[in-house]
């Protein structure tokens, strides 16, 4: 059964100031259809932030960066949620991924669904979610996918969103 995390997480600062301190994170994984998937994700995102009005994300090298390192951290520890093993936050791994001078970030998660456009659909079913996706003041995009080692069926995804100053 897919599993989203309820309840998304949106910062919004006036200025990134806090220095902290680097991660260790799993290695990015690329296999192909994990990009494929990634890619679609992006496109159903923005599909669904035209209908609503705002304007289309632009896809992020460092918010990607860390939405994979999530992604692949949740699918080899089995967990869905915001706070990766290690204890790091939203804030700590995009930094850490190079994403510096934002003033917004936000993030969704989930767990289970098979494609991107099953994926997409559970988020916007999830006002949190829906909230993030539909943020207008949020421009970047960066997605992650992941599946638990050894299995082609549990999956792991993340979005992580952000502005800068």
């Amino acid at each position: 059964m897919p599993i989203s995390r309820p309840l998304a997480v949106l910062l919004t600062v006036a200025a990134a100031t806090t220095a902290l301190s680097a991660t260790s994170a799993a290695p990015a994984s690329a296999a192909p259809a994990g990009t494929s998937l990634r890619v679609k994700v992006l496109k159903l995102t923005n599909a669904e932030r035209v209908r609503a009005g705002c304007p289309k994300l632009t896809a992020n090298a460092a918010l990607a960066k860390a939405a994979q390192r999530h992604s692949v951290d949740m699918a080899a520890h089995e967990f869905v949620d915001h706070t990766g093993s290690n204890g790091s936050t939203l804030v700590r791994r995009a930094e850490n991924a190079g994403y510096t001078g934002w003033s917004a970030l936000a993030e969704n998660v989930a767990g289970g669904q098979r494609t991107a456009a099953a994926v997409v659909k559970s988020w916007m079913r999830s006002p949190g979610h829906r909230a993030n996706i539909l943020n207008c003041s949020l421009k970047h995009l960066g997605v992650g996918y992941a599946k638990k080692p050894g299995t082609e069926q549990v999956t792991y995804w993340t979005q992580n969103f952000g502005s800068k100053f």
